[in-house]
């Protein structure tokens, strides 16, 4: 019998249940990855993509086996690798969100025709349909939800081993040559100065991963629930893209965490904060299961017909990082040159686009798309909707992040600032949250506004009573619509 492992966002061998399911049964095995340009998510996730593809593709091969890559049209590919190997059945991890869910819907389409079956397997802490109220309904807020995954958090299955040697799974025929070389569009992306940039902050595979799930539980786990919200300290575990690109099992990182309470060194609380991050990441999964429309319409209908400006040049002064305000413009800067942002940052810079420019969220989502290297579809929606206020769980409207307020409190020495915006090295700390309202001061030391730094367009606190209005006004106007039905 011969088996395909359709590979989507699981680049590992380690806890892959259809790798191991096939395996149990004694299946000869076709690993295969179809990289269709017209599915993808963003060219910074792209990049990844592509040296992560070719480290899985070397660790196969060392095991005595071969990973395919296949780009052009998913059917028309999916269904040649089928015939070509006389395939019985296709086995995956399911994926939510696009272009998962298109391609998984192609793929049952295609097994329709050749007769075969496609088995997806669930790699979330536990699936979906499973974590339900007691009167079976779905979760929609975040703490209700949590408290029932950490009921079921000792009952998660015993993460899979990785097979010690694929030699023997190996089919009888015979890989087309181009079907053994990464995808020109990813190689072609992957050879940019700009991917090179970027790739060069990380190290990529499984086994990296590994290693930095070690490195941050010894150097940072323990000061995490304290540390976690400054930027400029190395706290975060930057796991979201090892995790991802599926490099990276949840399960098996939990069991991992799990085993720690037991050891003197870690504390308990640091640990089971940590676990609470990962519950949101399961948490935006689990929503975009139940909601797939979410990627693109308001979980509160009522923000459907928002008014959100029209502004181009507003929005690229926030995706080049040049909106005048600091803590903004390192944040989108550190982004455009590493692919990744610090967590409370990304809120910092999405609350300053939607309630500080009026723009919408959508756009938001659409540039972190295509230059995080860790954006994934379920979390990428959810977080965007939670900080404009319009999802579950959602900040409520009149809660504004005030940026200036956010950095003096926690990047209060500027470091992270002044690391990606070397130009505002020569200021003063004090000065630098909100150059422009000290203007005589930096004048007197020799740094002229706006020829050295940009002096912000949108006013801070206008900008907030605005939105203010606009939201109050959204509210009286949905609420009149209600009384007249």
């Amino acid at each position: 019998m011969t088996s395909l492992i359709w590979l989507q966002r699981d680049l590992r061998l380690s806890d892959h249940a259809p790798l191991m399911h096939a395996i149990k049964r004694n299946c000869k095995l076709v690993i295969a990855y179809f990289h269709d340009p017209k599915h993808i998510i963003g060219e910074a996730n792209n990049a990844w993509l592509a040296d992560s593809l070719l480290n899985l593709q070397k660790t196969i091969r060392q095991q005595g086996s071969e990973l395919l890559m296949l780009e052009g049209d998913f059917s028309h590919n999916f269904s040649q690798v089928l015939s070509h190997y006389k395939t019985d059945e296709v086995l995956y991890h399911y994926e939510v969100g696009e272009p998962f869910l298109s391609q998984q819907h192609l793929a049952l389409q295609v097994c329709h025709q050749h007769k075969i079956s496609l088995q997806p397997f669930d790699q979330a802490w536990h699936p979906a349909e499973q974590v339900l109220t007691q009167k079976g309904q779905i979760y929609s807020v975040f703490t209700p939800f949590y408290k029932k995954l950490l009921t079921l958090l000792n009952q998660v299955d015993y993460p899979y081993d990785a097979p010690d040697n694929l030699q023997q799974t190996k089919p009888a025929q015979t890989p087309r040559p181009e079907w053994l070389n990464l995808p020109a569009s990813l190689n072609k992306l992957r050879q940019t100065a700009w991917a090179q940039r970027m790739i060069s902050h990380w190290q990529i595979g499984e086994h990296q991963a590994w290693l930095q799930v070690k490195n941050f539980c010894e150097n940072s786990l323990n000061d995490y629930p304290i540390q976690r919200d400054y930027p400029a300290e190395p706290a975060t575990s930057k796991l979201s893209v090892h995790l991802q690109f599926g490099e990276l099992s949840v399960r098996e990182l939990l069991h991992y965490l799990q085993g720690l309470k037991a050891q003197p060194e870690y504390d308990v609380h640091a640990i089971d904060s940590f676990i609470r991050q990962l519950a949101w990441r399961e948490f935006g999964r689990y929503l975009l299961h139940f909601n797939p429309l979410l990627e693109n319409q308001s979980f509160q209908s009522k923000f459907n017909n928002f008014p959100w400006d029209d502004d181009p040049d507003n929005l690229r002064d926030w995706q080049l990082g040049q909106t005048g305000v600091p803590i903004i413009d390192a944040g989108m800067r550190e982004l455009w040159q590493t692919g990744w942002m610090h967590n409370r940052v990304r809120m910092l810079v999405a609350s300053w686009l939607t309630k500080n420019a009026n723009l919408s969220w959508r756009e938001g989502q659409a540039w972190f798309a295509n230059t995080l290297i860790d954006a994934d579809p379920a979390n990428n929606a959810m977080g965007w909707q939670w900080v404009a206020g319009c999802g579950v769980d959602a900040a409520p409207y009149y809660r504004l992040f005030n940026p200036v307020v956010q950095s003096t409190r926690f990047d209060t020495q500027t470091e992270y600032i002044k690391h990606w915006l070397p130009e505002l090295k020569p200021i003063p700390a004090k000065w630098v949250h909100a150059p422009w309202q000290h203007q005589n001061e930096l004048k007197s030391i020799g740094f002229d506004l706006p020829k050295q730094y940009r002096i912000p367009k949108i006013d801070l606190a206008q900008s907030r009573h605005n939105h203010l209005d606009r939201v109050q006004a959204q509210k009286s106007y949905t609420q009149a619509l209600q009384l007249q039905n």
